[in-house]
């Protein structure tokens, strides 16, 4: 039996054994990653790899793929790594994140590859590593650690409503 572990080493548990399907399931309700022809490459405790290819649409004035959507493959990376540790009632919101770019996103595709730093009873904090691939080659171009809210389930796929 091989035990999943966090990036630090430490043992996970599986708080959802449908975590996978969960993940795989509110990953389909997200619009930008639809919009955008992302991927869900892998899901394991732990660990997420989302791809998403370029496209004119994620570009920015230099042809590069714009930092905002960096940091958005980022973002989903570790925020789906995060659901596979959670109970099965429970998702998460981003809390705070802080991006380092290493290097342009020039290429083809982005890969990013999320996971958990520290599980704790109202935060969670997890991190991702995002790729591009240019010319068959994968090269690291942003460096993301992100802090997430366990909340209790909320509505996947609801439209958004104005407050009032």
């Amino acid at each position: 039996m091989t035990i999943q572990t966090n990036v630090r080493g430490k043992a996970l548990k599986v708080l959802d054994p449908n975590y996978e399907q969960k993940v795989r399931d509110s990953f389909n309700h997200q619009g930008v990653m639809q919009v955008h022809n992302g991927e869900l490459v892998h899901v394991g405790l732990g660990t997420v790899e989302v791809h998403v290819p370029f496209s004119k649409g994620l570009a920015q004035q230099h042809g590069f793929f714009h930092g905002g959507m960096v940091a958005m493959v980022a973002d989903t990376a570790s925020g789906f790594a995060t659901y596979t540790v959670l109970h099965p009632d429970e998702e998460c919101l981003s809390a705070e994140f802080k991006i380092n770019f290493l290097y342009p996103a020039n290429g083809e595709k982005l890969i990013g590859r999320g996971g958990i730093i520290k599980v704790g009873k109202s935060l969670v904090v997890a991190e991702a590593t995002v790729s591009v691939v240019r010319d068959g080659e994968e090269i690291d171009c942003a460096f993301m650690v992100h802090t997430l809210a366990r909340t209790r389930h909320v509505k996947s796929g609801a439209v958004n409503k104005p407050n009032k």
